[in-house]
């Protein structure tokens, strides 16, 4: 194997406790076996190694790293040897590849006016870097029966809540909804999506459905009692 077999060699970090570095290698390599990555911090000489391991589908292997800490200027230096041989070199700063963790604890409830009010916490607490950073969220929804037909919403501030309002949906249909999250000041990827929470729109008969209904219904009868009217006067 050559350095030309190494493809799509990346380093993503959750910025608080992992640095995973993963790259894609032929069917039926054995990750353990034949590679293994050595790393350093750059203001350090102590050297370190991380013995990878094959993702599930086997094409991918993928070392995760535990710093003791992380820090804006942190930068790791990388060395991927194959049989014991160097073959890739690498430097990577976390907090340019901060992948974050998903929001957590996704919640949906029916509000009075007929909406769903979906609900998330934080995946980040003191004292972590991340924890009261300037974050954006994404929320999809589509109906359970059709998923290729999605709604996504931007939230681009700050938030724990998102009102899906209920002229978005079709009554009737089980719908399924989710979200991911980005920091702005760490944008490099958006974590991946959370936790799926289902929830049903029914057939509840609104207060502007009275109003729709009710309005043509009125007309047609204003119309025919004016007819009923003129006749009894020609008569």
């Amino acid at each position: 194997m050559t350095a030309g077999h190494i493809q799509e060699f990346a380093c993503f970090t959750d910025f608080d406790k992992e640095l995973v570095c993963h790259w894609k290698v032929p069917a039926q390599t054995n990750c353990s076996k034949e590679f293994l990555l050595c790393y350093s911090k750059e203001t350090s000489s102590v050297l370190n190694m991380c013995v990878p391991e094959n993702e599930k589908d086997s094409l991918w292997c993928t070392c995760t790293i535990y710093p003791d800490y992380f820090v804006s200027g942190l930068t790791y230096i990388l060395a991927l040897q194959f049989n014991g041989t160097d073959m890739w070199n690498y430097n990577v700063t976390p907090a340019l590849v901060v992948k974050p963790r998903a929001p957590k604890n996704l919640a949906i409830e029916k509000a009075e006016n007929g909406n769903f009010n979906l609900s998330w916490e934080e995946s980040y607490s003191p004292p972590s870097l991340l924890s009261g950073q300037p974050v954006i969220y994404e929320v999809k929804y589509w109906r359970k029966q059709h998923p290729t037909e999605v709604s996504v919403k931007a939230i681009n501030y700050q938030a724990n809540s998102f009102e899906i309002t209920a002229r978005s949906l079709k009554r009737g249909y089980d719908y399924i909804a989710s979200l991911r999250c980005n920091y702005m000041d760490y944008p490099a990827y958006w974590s991946e999506w959370s936790e799926e929470v289902e929830f049903h729109y029914d057939y509840q008969v609104m207060a502007e459905d009275i109003l729709q209904m009710a309005v043509p219904t009125s007309c047609i009868l204003i119309m025919a009692g004016s007819v009923i009217c003129y006749f009894c006067f020609t008569k």
